[in-house]
């Protein structure tokens, strides 16, 4: 089972036109972490624009060894047109990886604050508010979607 991550609105709060405080930055990483190791079998793709800016070992870097051990790729990067982020195009990303990995029919879900992003997937979207990111409603969201699918 595959889970394709955000972190902006996911693993911290989104601040409208503002950076995430420093202090705020992966506040609820733990919380991630918590989860993740209480199902050993999912396997994790970035596909958070942090991938822009930052190498797979740098950010593999924020994270715990067992955790980082279990990050296996990003999705791929794809340019902006005219400057848009086109709907659907998280998804449209999501499905380029697991196509070009061979994985078309492995489980997967994804963790992300975007769900104008999916179009034909949202069953498989655990959608987080992004101003507040990973909190107890979407943990039990998270939880539920891993167990059902046999993470």
């Amino acid at each position: 089972m595959i889970l394709f991550l955000d972190f902006d609105g996911v693993l911290h709060p989104q601040y409208e036109g503002e950076p995430t405080p420093v202090d705020r930055v992966f506040c609820h990483l733990p919380r991630f972490e918590a989860i993740i190791r209480d199902f050993p079998s999912v396997e994790i793709v970035i596909s958070s624009t942090w991938r822009y800016q930052f190498t797979l070992d740098q950010i593999r870097a924020r994270f715990s060894s067992d955790i980082a051990a279990r990050i296996i790729d990003m999705t791929p990067q794809t340019e902006n047109i005219d400057s848009q982020y086109f709907p659907a195009r998280r998804e449209g990303e999501i499905l380029g990886w697991l196509l070009a990995a061979g994985r078309e029919y492995v489980p997967w879900v994804a963790l992300d604050d975007a769900a104008w992003q999916f179009q034909q997937h949202r069953d498989r979207l655990i959608a987080c508010t992004w101003y507040v990111g990973l909190d107890d409603k979407v943990e039990l969201k998270l939880r539920a979607a891993l167990t059902s699918i046999g993470g």
